[in-house]
This record gives C-alpha cells, structure tokens and sequence, in this order.
C-alpha cells in the first residue's frame, strides 16, 4: 500500500491477479485457436503465443515493480489520471465525454471532484500526455479500475500492431523467421518499456502499425478500408505523442517508397540519371510535408528543434533531479552545423549506450546487458559481411535501407535530445526492433553470398530486392536451369 494524491492509499487487490489470470486465459484460448488454424501454411505461427505472453509478461513485471518498489512514477500518475476520468464516466458521462474530446482547460477540470479525484496537473495541462489518458480511461473503466487488469489489456492490444509488423518482415525473409521473432517479438527493452502504461507503449505499436499498413498498401496491393485506418490512425498517435518520431520516420518512408522503384532499374545510366533527382525530391517533399505540420510538431518543429535540443540537453543533466546517469555531448552553438557535428557520439549513445560500466542500478545493469549484445551483434555482423557486402546490402534492399537508416537517424535524435540513461533507454525502443532485424538480413544475405561462391555460383544481390522470399526462389530456378558462373 502507498499514498497517492487525491486517491488515497492504493494497493492491487487479489481479485485483480484472479481477473488478469483468467483475462490470459481467455487470450490463451483464442491465440491457441489462431495458431492451430494458420501454422501450416505460416510457420511464423510458431511465435505467436510466445511473443504474446512475452509483452503481457513484460508489462506486468514492470507494472509490480513500479507499484511495489518505486511506489510511483509516470505509469503510476498516468494510471490514477484515468482513473479519475473512469469515476467521472460513473457519476457524469457527458461531463466523461466533454472531457474525452474538449480541451485541457481549467473549465473541464472543474467536471472532478474529491470524490472522483483530480487528473495529476502535469499530466492534464500537457495534451501530449493527457492524449495517453484519453486513449486508456475506456479500458480502465472495464477493467473496474485494476491498475494490474489494465496493464495486461493494453499490452496485449498493443501486441497485434507489433505482430503485424513482424509478419511483414517475414512476408520479405520468409526462412528468417526465428531470428526475425528475437528483434521484434522477444527483445527485452521493447517489452519491458513497450508494453505498460507509458508513452513508449502507443508510439512503439504505432510505429510498427505504419510500416505494416504502408507496406499492405503500396507493396502489396492491399489497400483496404481497414489498413487505410490503421496508417492514418498510428500516423496521429505519433504526431500526437511524440511528434519528432514521425520527422525521422516520414523520411525514411518515402525513402522506401521510391527506392524499390530505382534498385529495380537495370540500365546504370539511367540509374545515374534517376537517383539524384529522386533524392533532391525526397527531401524537398520531407521538408514540404514538416513544415506543413509545424503546428502538430509544436517544439519539435524544423524551426524549434535546435532550441529544444539544447534546453532538453541542460534539462536532463540536473543531478538533483534526473540523478548522475547521463553523458555529455559537448557545447551546442545553436546551429544545425553544431548539432551535425556530435552526429557520431548521439548516434553511437542512442544506439550502444549505456555501456555496462555506466549502469547504476538493476534495471539499468539489465540495458547494459543488451546493448553489449546488440553492440556485438553489429561487430559480428560487420565482420562476417564486410564493409564493403555490408553497406552494399543496405543499399541495395529497400525495407533493409528503411529499416537501417531509421534506426541510426532515431538514435542520433535520442542521442542528442536524451543524455541521461535512464530515459534514453525508454525513448530509444522504437529503433531497436529495426536495427536488430537489419543486422540479422544482413548476416543471412551474407552467408548465401558464402555458400553461392563456395558453391561456384554467381551470387546476385539484386535478386533480394524483395527479399528472400523471391531471391531464393529465382535461385532454385536458375538452378533447375543450369549453374551460373562464380562472380569475379
């Protein structure tokens, strides 16, 4: 039991552990049935229990640790702001919906009372956060108000966009499917930040819901009631909660949506001639379409965002508050020259750190655990392809360069914003499932590289554009067909 403003002390009840476990149950039965019908023809089936529990796990770990241990935080105040909305709903349902899609102003704030208690301030007054109560307080008026029961509601919900996005991955590299499950199912930092009552558990579901639905929709054809819903609708929560992972994503988008168009280009010249202008194209429409949505993008805008970087860079580096796990990137000038400058150091930070020597604690010791295996997996992979294969893989598979290149670009973002550990490791989980899965393409397209040269074939990149799902199919066509010679 602990205090909590307005709501007195607060505690989670047995029948809350009852409801959840049979709330799994139910879920159990369902994915169970799911698997059973589909494993045959999709072998990536296989994961989909496992990947489940692994975030409803994971979420509700994080959940007891910090109700019971730190006895607050973020997902703490976030949980008790929807709560108050969730009694509001019980004594004044139109004041509930006046609130559910007005604005943040002292006059909706005066629909609570003590008996339903008061949204905490910092929560209600930022409408970035607050959008994160709108969004939860249906479930936790279902879920009776359990702090325990809502957490493994939204976890599991969350779940399907991250499935969905595994899928896609293995729609490209259908004989990736286990090492593809390790980077977007059973990473552990994504689950454990990905999946509670936090920010990062809407934009990470977000973020995958986007590359799925533009993916269905402009590669696949698929372009149906429902995906155009998912695109638009993972397009608005990120704008609304965290809006500069749109500014890294949207680029890289479009990155992906006009390179499949030039790798499939077989004259050089005209490839030569193409890419410049697609590329002057890709950044005019980049630049067009942020400065249209300055607005949405607020301090996060072109025009904001080097003096939001230096503010969250002092900010963040205030011992007294944010404690003495942080890094310094150096004197910021005020210019994107500046800022280009430390582009190395918060890229290695976002992507590597922190290193296990720069943990304090346990759960930070656990991300130091991961980042050393994430920082070997790139060695590795780096070694085994060679700089050389390595880059030239990148650049020649779209969803590979989509992938690569919003990772590093998101973890130079977190580097810059984020110099204290504890939040960047929270802030950097969307990238992770991106990195992770590019670096395990590029080790798999390497060795069929090994294996087609030691085997005197000629090895073809280019035929993985679309992944091995037709690469490898070609190749067994050119062998029923006669052995190609070796690559000189």
């Amino acid at each position: 039991m602990f205090h909590v403003q307005y709501h007195g002390y607060v505690g989670i009840d047995a029948w809350e552990y009852f409801l959840s476990l049979a709330y799994l149950v139910v879920l159990y039965l369902y994915f169970a049935r799911k698997k059973s019908q589909r494993i045959r023809k999709e072998p990536e089936y296989a994961h989909l229990l496992w990947g489940l529990f692994a975030k409803v796990l994971a979420g509700t770990f994080f959940s007891l640790i910090y109700f019971y241990y730190y006895k607050g935080g973020d997902t703490i105040a976030y949980f008790y702001s929807a709560v108050s909305m969730s009694k509001l709903a019980k004594v004044d349902p139109v004041g509930y919906f006046t609130v559910l899609f007005g604005e943040n102003s002292m006059e909706n704030r005066s629909f609570f009372d003590f008996s339903t208690g008061y949204p905490f301030s910092y929560v209600y007054f930022d409408h970035r956060t607050f959008f994160v109560i709108r969004c939860i307080s249906p479930i936790v008026f279902l879920a009776m108000d359990s702090y325990l029961v809502t957490t493994v509601v939204l976890a599991s919900i969350s779940y399907l966009a991250i499935w969905r996005f595994y899928r896609t991955l293995v729609s490209y590299f259908p004989d990736m499917q286990n090492s593809l499950a390790i980077a977007v199912l059973y990473m552990p930092s994504t689950n454990f930040w990905g999946s509670a009552i936090l920010k990062d558990t809407f934009t990470l579901s977000a973020v995958c819901l986007w590359v799925h639905c533009i993916d269905e929709i402009m590669f696949k054809r698929r372009a149906g009631f429902v995906k155009v819903v998912g695109l638009i609708l993972s397009a608005y929560v990120i704008l609304m909660v965290k809006p500069y992972i749109f500014m890294v994503l949207f680029p890289c988008t479009l990155l992906w949506l006009f390179y499949l168009r030039v790798v499939r280009i077989r004259n050089a010249i005209i490839k030569f001639i193409v890419v410049p202008f697609i590329f002057v194209a890709l950044i005019v429409a980049s630049f067009s379409v942020l400065l249209r949505l300055e607005g949405s993008l607020g301090k996060f805008s072109l025009q904001n965002a080097i003096t939001t970087i230096e503010v969250n860079q002092l900010d963040m580096k205030r011992s007294e508050q944010y404690g003495s796990n942080y890094f310094d990137l150096g004197e910021m000038d005020g210019t994107w020259t500046g800022l280009l400058g430390k582009f190395h150091i918060a890229t290695i930070a976002g992507l590597f750190r922190p290193f296990l020597w720069e943990t304090r604690n346990v759960v930070m010791a656990l991300s130091g655990l991961e980042n050393a295996w994430v920082l070997g997996l790139f060695i590795l992979t780096f070694y085994r392809a060679g700089p050389v294969f390595f880059f030239r893989t990148i650049g020649s598979i779209p969803i590979v360069l989509m992938a690569f290149l919003f990772s590093v670009l998101f973890a130079f973002v977190v580097g810059a914003t984020t110099p204290n550990f504890g939040a960047m490791v929270r802030f950097k989980i969307p990238l992770i499932p991106f990195f992770v899965a590019s670096m395990f393409i590029v080790q798999r397209l390497a060795r069929l590289k090994k294996e087609s040269t030691k085997g005197g074939e000629r090895f073809d990149l280019s035929r993985y554009a679309m992944g091995t799902a037709t690469g490898l199919v070609q190749g067994n066509d050119r062998k029923k067909r006669g052995r190609a010679p070796l690559e000189r």
